[in-house]
């Protein structure tokens, strides 16, 4: 057995030829039992259903190359496939009838291939002129998903309106319609929001927002993209405006970092601003409180301020410089603390030394001489010590114009007790001075410190 195309033989069971595809033909054989045999020589009948059949496999293609855009569009070619199958039966009846008959003359033969052909030739440029009308509102459909992704949603409406008119029953094209104008729609709400939080009316906005998400919930189609992001921006400016008008009445850190951790995990220039207003609060507050105690010289008090203010503002430049301005002051006072220790503990010393070696100062003496020649002394002393002093003794000394000794003695003060810088008086008599043109010098003096 071998193909009447190309001499190739086949096996028994071979439907179509190995080398050059074309299907092998076959007649019946009656005998015991009716079976089919593909034989290389074709019937008339066999070539007539050959020529058939290759038309509808060569429609079929078509069809599935169509098919595979979007099979809602060959629904009309659909309708011209069954229409060839009409003509396949229409041959199939022509071979049935040269079957019950004696024989079929080629002229016959010949007109109905003739007219078999010319239904494929009909029906391949029907499925071209369908091809091109659906490649025609494919790319129409194409041109309006790019205007509408653009966001030109008339553009894109007046293009899926010209593919309608092209292919009026094709739901896609609807379908399309009815989501661009949904997308419009949440466009329009969502204008409306963005007014009422630039008019600040917060509670509008906030039930406006809530409509616009009821509305945008489930919607996962790429057109939707942009409306999702202005959403989430919308989103997120109610939630900063919240924020703001709280903002005012918080006073302490504790309340403002809490604050401020809400406001790190929001994006947008909104977010980052009133960021900012929190930090600049932080700050202030802190500032504040430290002045206040390094003034009250709490200088630890006031690095654990700044350490909690910085627990909420890691790494903060101005709360480390304020810092630093603490640890200065600090080390300001201690340096003039130990200065000042210092001196006092000098001072301490001289007094001490004052107190122990000169605490009583003669500042005046009154010098009487009588008709009998003797000379009383009254002296005035006065203690200049740091402490009360008392038993307080004078020893003096007198000397005469010439500077010679003429006389000494030890005199008592009084009174017995001298607060400090009080003064005190002694009084002694020099006999037979004959003159009062004398000096009198306090020698030394001895005292008890209280």
């Amino acid at each position: 057995m071998y193909c009447h195309h190309c001499i190739r033989s086949f096996a028994d069971d071979a439907v179509f030829c190995s080398q050059c595809g074309r299907r092998l033909h076959a007649h019946k054989v009656i005998g015991a039992e009716e079976k089919t045999i593909w034989t290389g020589v074709p019937s008339e009948e066999a070539d007539l259903k050959a020529e058939q059949n290759g038309l509808n496999e060569a429609a079929q293609a078509a069809v599935d190359t169509i098919e595979g855009g979007n099979k809602e569009q060959v629904a009309i070619i659909r309708r011209a496939e069954l229409e060839a199958a009409a003509g396949n039966a229409a041959v199939e009846a022509v071979g049935r009838k040269a079957r019950s008959e004696t024989g079929i003359s080629w002229g016959t033969a010949a007109a109905l291939s003739v007219l078999a052909l010319g239904m494929a030739v009909s029906l391949y440029f029907y499925y071209q002129y369908e091809q091109s009308i659906n490649e025609r509102v494919l790319k129409l459909q194409s041109d309006a998903k790019v205007s509408a992704m653009s966001g030109d949603y008339n553009k894109a409406l007046d293009l899926l309106t010209d593919a309608s008119a092209e292919r009026p029953d094709f739901a896609a094209l609807a379908a399309d319609q009815a989501i661009i104008h949904h997308v419009m729609k949440l466009e329009g709400m969502a204008a409306d929001v963005e007014g009422q939080l630039l008019s600040g009316n917060i509670i509008e906005a906030e039930e406006l927002l809530d409509k616009l998400k009821s509305d945008f919930n489930g919607h996962k189609e790429p057109i939707y993209g942009k409306l999702r992001e202005k959403l989430e921006g919308l989103d997120m400016k109610l939630t900063v405006l919240n924020l703001e008008s709280e903002l005012d009445s918080l006073t302490n850190v504790k309340d403002l970092g809490e604050m401020l951790n809400v406001v790190n995990g929001l994006a947008g220039e909104d977010a980052s601003t009133l960021q900012e207003q929190i930090v600049n609060r932080i700050r202030t507050i802190t500032s504040d409180k430290v002045e206040d105690l390094i003034h009250k010289r709490k200088y630890t008090n006031a690095l654990e301020s700044i350490g909690y203010a910085s627990t909420w503002l890691k790494d903060d430049a101005v709360l480390k410089e304020l810092s630093e301005d603490v640890k200065n002051a600090q080390q300001r006072y201690e340096q003039a603390e130990q200065q000042r220790i210092e001196q006092a503990m000098q001072r301490a010393a001289e007094e001490d030394l004052v107190n122990q070696t000169a605490a009583v100062k003669q500042i005046d003496v009154d010098l009487t001489l009588d008709e009998f020649g003797d000379l009383t002394i009254e002296g005035t002393l006065m203690n200049v010590a740091t402490r009360p002093i008392y038993s307080i003794k004078v020893n003096y000394i007198v000397k005469n114009s010439a500077g010679e000794k003429i006389a000494e003695g030890t005199a008592d003060a009084t009174p017995n007790y001298v607060e400090p810088g009080e003064e005190m008086t002694y009084t002694a008599t020099v006999y037979g001075a004959q003159t009062d043109q004398v000096t009198v010098e306090m020698d030394h003096a001895t005292w008890y410190l209280d």
